[in-house]
């Protein structure tokens, strides 16, 4: 074969060529450059996908936490969408196999009060009962719909908010229909739980909510939830023994919790996510701030999100012995700046969705592969 199709063959052969775009590490990177470059990538990715020439100004004289609800409703509903679009079934990992084998410890706690559809539970009782020492698997917020007026083929959708300070944030919705009468409905709380024990208030809760819609009041309920409403007079006697809204929390021991913290330690090199440790191409989590980190006020919600990048060096696939090596010498030969070598560059990313402001106006869009979840050698 002539050099010149040598050459070719080469490019065919090296098509994925490193780079900096997504921050692949063909070559030995300062860390910290590599975040400033990854956040300057974003800056431009995220202007670039909403087809904006510079950041939007903002309204210094508008209220912009000034939120229209029915808008609101639509970003939740977005963020849903995109989990569920996103949610694919992934091997358990080895220390995962370990943890499902093991038996949990499950502890229900149930709510304290409840008015004006929130539920608040006593969050010093769980620290007692669950201690500090524990891994927390999972925590499940159980619901008994109780159908009242729900008809044939209607539905309504139910919204899961937790309160931050005198705020409340958006967490998950289920529609709730007939066929849901005398039926639990769950909501995964586990994050919110773990923080819950992390911190330090006495009490904690839900608010329930419907989504706005005009001409329809937000607290216009078809259905019940069981223990929600207070009995009074000759029913009060009943009411212990009425299902009410409860947390569920498993547990691994102590015992089992530090012998699952040691394997993983041992295996921390065989990660996905990267560690100290890691010396092999992996996710490096990197979160990412509008305000602090782009000085960016016009991104209403989220606040922030884990872009993520990849980073790490891959095993070089051809030595002396592989039929390839001349080929790779002479493309080396013609193009000494080039790297043969493979790349560490995202294999699956996420979408990202947004509510933002353009001056007065708000807007809900999703943004394409926004979220690094896993690296590969190419």
């Amino acid at each position: 074969m002539r050099p010149g199709g040598l050459i070719l063959a080469a490019l065919l052969v090296l098509k994925y060529v490193c780079r900096i775009e997504t921050m692949s590490t063909c070559k030995s990177l300062d860390l910290e450059l590599v975040k400033r470059k990854r956040i300057e990538a974003i800056r431009g990715q995220i202007l670039s996908k909403l087809r904006l020439p510079r950041e939007p100004e903002v309204d210094e004289d508008e209220d912009m936490d000034d939120v229209p609800p029915s808008l609101m409703s639509i970003y939740n509903s977005t963020v849903e969408l995109s989990e569920e679009q996103v949610h694919t079934f992934t091997p358990p990992s080895p220390d995962e196999e370990q943890e499902a084998y093991f038996a949990k410890e499950v502890h229900k706690f149930n709510m304290k009060l409840s008015e004006n559809h929130q539920i608040l539970f006593n969050v010093s009782e769980m620290r007692t009962v669950f201690g500090t020492d524990r891994m927390l698997t999972q925590a499940e917020l159980r619901l008994l719909i109780k159908n009242r007026s729900l008809g044939e083929g209607s539905e309504q959708r139910l919204e899961l908010y937790r309160f931050i300070g005198n705020k409340t944030r958006y967490i998950k919705s289920h529609f709730v229909s007939k066929e849901l009468n005398n039926r639990w409905v769950s909501f995964d709380v586990t994050q919110i739980l773990n923080e819950w024990l992390q911190g330090a208030e006495d009490e904690q809760g839900f608010q329930l909510k419907l989504p706005c819609e005009c001409e329809k009041p937000m607290d216009d309920f078809l259905f019940d939830i069981s223990g929600m409403k207070m009995l009074r007079g000759d029913k009060h006697v009943f009411n212990k023994n009425i299902p009410k809204p409860h947390i569920l929390l498993m547990s691994l021991p102590v015992e089992r919790h530090s012998q699952l913290s040691s394997r993983k330690k041992r295996q921390a090199t065989t990660e996905e996510v990267c560690s100290d440790r890691s010396e092999s191409c992996c996710v490096r989590k990197l979160y990412i701030d509008f305000r602090k980190d782009l000085g960016w006020k016009w991104i209403h919600e989220p606040t922030g999100y884990f872009a993520n990048y990849c980073i790490g060096p891959c095993t070089y696939i051809w030595n002396t012995e592989n039929k390839y090596s001349q080929v790779l010498a002479l493309y080396k030969h013609h193009n000494p700046g080039a790297s043969a070598q493979p790349c560490c560059v995202p294999q699956l990313l996420d979408p990202l969705p947004i509510l933002y402001y353009v001056g007065r106006q708000h807007k809900v869009e999703q943004l394409s592969n926004m979220i690094v979840k896993s690296c590969q050698c190419s």
